[in-house]
């Protein structure tokens, strides 16, 4: 199911993964009864927040698909990176400071000055379990500093599992053959940062790429993020889905969400079908 109706996550069913693209790389995931989101940016811009009053950086584009007011009681907030389009602070002030944060290598240190009381960063490879969902750090090609000079931060994809059903959420990456690991097991669903590789090509793949990279993991659906939202980049906002449903060909019908503000529930034993046909 796909809607592009007013998302009502409290409606959401807790025996499904219902997923929402509320922009850029912010994810909504109702993932089985846990509710996730995704480097949140839910304000008017991102950038330098300066003292908490207002922002300068990047406007967006669209306006918020949900305001903090209309999110559920969120368990887990995962964080990729430093990047200020990724960690936002004054977005993650909004939430509440009982939430699980999950973080890359040395992050903790700018999100637990936002008064969360559980920070863990985790290492490629490392796992925790937060009610009863595994989640994994994977590895990119990117890079991890908050700014081009001083302080290296990691960055991190991750594997989501419960009950068998698994979801992959991409780091924004240039091309790289890493995530072919996890073709071995398919999650369901993938979803890949598919904007500013121009001229950011050394960092983020182009969306023939990044095609490429979701056919190596094998995942049944791929749900493009990080395009459209803030202009971060020179190619026209709207192309990176364009060209990523080109190059899919045959198969554009697996990508999913191809607009922001978009809802959509994984479609049931997907991933048993799928490791059946191949």
């Amino acid at each position: 199911m796909i809607t592009n109706e007013k998302i009502v996550p409290v409606s959401w069913p807790d025996g499904d993964i219902t997923i929402a693209n509320l922009g850029h790389a912010t994810l909504l995931i109702n993932f089985l009864g846990v509710r996730v989101i995704t480097d949140p940016a839910l304000l008017d811009r991102v950038g330098l927040s300066v003292g908490g009053l207002f922002t300068i950086g990047p406007q967006r584009l669209i306006d918020p698909v949900l305001t903090p007011a209309d999110l559920p009681k969120v368990d887990l907030v995962l964080v990729t990176h430093a990047h200020m389009d990724h960690l936002d602070l004054p977005s993650l002030a909004t939430m509440p400071r009982d939430t699980v944060v999950v973080t890359c290598d040395a992050c903790a240190s700018l999100i637990r000055p936002v008064g969360f009381h559980d920070v863990r960063e985790l290492q490629w490879g490392e796992s925790i379990t937060v009610r009863g969902l595994r989640v994994t750090a994977l590895g990119a090609t990117h890079w991890g500093k908050r700014w081009p000079w001083g302080r290296t931060y990691g960055y991190n994809s991750y594997l989501l599992e419960k009950n068998g059903r698994r979801v992959f959420v991409g780091c924004d990456s240039a091309y790289t053959e890493i995530f072919k690991a996890i073709g071995d097991r398919p999650p369901e669903v993938a979803a890949f940062s598919v904007g500013a590789y121009d001229p950011w090509i050394w960092n983020h793949a182009n969306p023939e790429q990044v095609w490429e990279m979701f056919q190596q993991t094998h995942s049944e659906y791929l749900i493009p993020i990080h395009w459209g939202t803030f202009r971060l980049s020179r190619e026209p906002m709207n192309e990176p889905v364009d060209r990523l449903v080109r190059a899919a060909g045959d198969d554009s019908n697996r990508i999913v969400m191809r607009q922001i503000g978009a809802a959509w529930t994984v479609p049931p034993l997907v991933r048993a079908a799928s490791a059946a046909g191949r």
